[in-house]
């Protein structure tokens, strides 16, 4: 009797039991913990400060991805080797990658600081929850409603604070064009080193004449320390480098991921 009770109890635990979700860096795994909350925790590949160009698998990751039910990623041109999930992936897991889901064509990956992009986003993994774990349907609709709901006010409130507001900065890689497309701002330049395609002489020939013509107050970076490019740069013209994960911001009650929108526009505002 104890048997056919413990078994049962097994059974209704496999039949009730979440997802296992596995998501490649710490804003996509703050998103989609924001829409499973109180079902599970999504478990993490790639943890800050590791860059997401300069990663390698270890035996441990590939085991959560061999476990996984639902793997999600930004793009397999922006988290290095997740071009080989493919053969990597069991056929049982689903494959969630966001930026062919998007339609994004210029390959910039930072989606977290674009509301707009991180709406469609919430659905997207929203619904894939949603078809993998039917019996929380309900949950995960409500907590991304909840979410939704806070990025939209957030933008809502943020793009009337930048009327008439003009930052003056330039960025340490291309990570802020989602945002200068949702808020209607545009960076002086954008510096490419390192990881990114650059144009080497001509290309520092290029931000020195826009820095020349145009003079900026700071720049934005999310590399520590930022790139040697940015700091000759930032020594040559004057510039204050901010990092942006560094930025301090009074919204402690916010979502994660809205913090996260919250500390690029504070850092923005410091650039007036």
């Amino acid at each position: 009797m104890r048997l056919i009770i413990l078994l049962l109890c097994l059974q209704s635990a496999a039949v009730s039991a979440a997802p296992r979700v596995v998501t490649s860096i710490v804003p996509l795994q703050e998103l989609t913990a924001s829409i499973m909350k109180g079902i599970a925790e999504p478990d993490l590949i790639i943890e800050d400060p590791i860059s997401t160009h300069h990663f390698a698998f270890r035996p441990s990751h590939m085991r959560l991805l061999q476990q996984a039910d639902l793997v999600i990623w930004i793009g397999s041109q922006f988290e290095a080797g997740f071009n080989r999930l493919p053969e990597i992936l069991p056929g049982s897991t689903r494959p969630l990658e966001l930026i062919p889901e998007l339609g994004i064509n210029n390959g910039d990956g930072h989606i977290w600081y674009s509301p707009k992009q991180l709406l469609r986003s919430i659905e997207i993994i929203a619904t894939a929850l949603m078809e993998l774990d039917p019996k929380h349907q309900a949950q995960y609709r409500l907590s991304a409603n909840e979410l939704a709901n806070a990025i939209a006010r957030w933008r809502q409130d943020t793009q009337a604070k930048w009327q008439d507001k003009y930052p003056r900065f330039i960025a340490d890689h291309a990570f802020t064009n989602h945002f200068e497309a949702d808020m209607d701002l545009r960076a002086i330049a954008t510096i490419h080193d390192q990881h990114d395609s650059h144009g080497g002489f001509k290309d520092l020939e290029r931000i020195e004449n826009q820095l020349d013509s145009s003079p900026a107050a700071c720049l934005l970076t999310l590399e520590y320390p930022a790139s040697p490019l940015a700091q000759s740069l930032a020594q040559k013209y004057q510039l204050e480098i901010v990092n942006v994960l560094l930025v301090k911001t009074d919204g402690q009650q916010m979502p994660p991921t809205v913090q996260r929108l919250e500390q690029l526009n504070m850092a923005l505002l410091g650039c007036l």
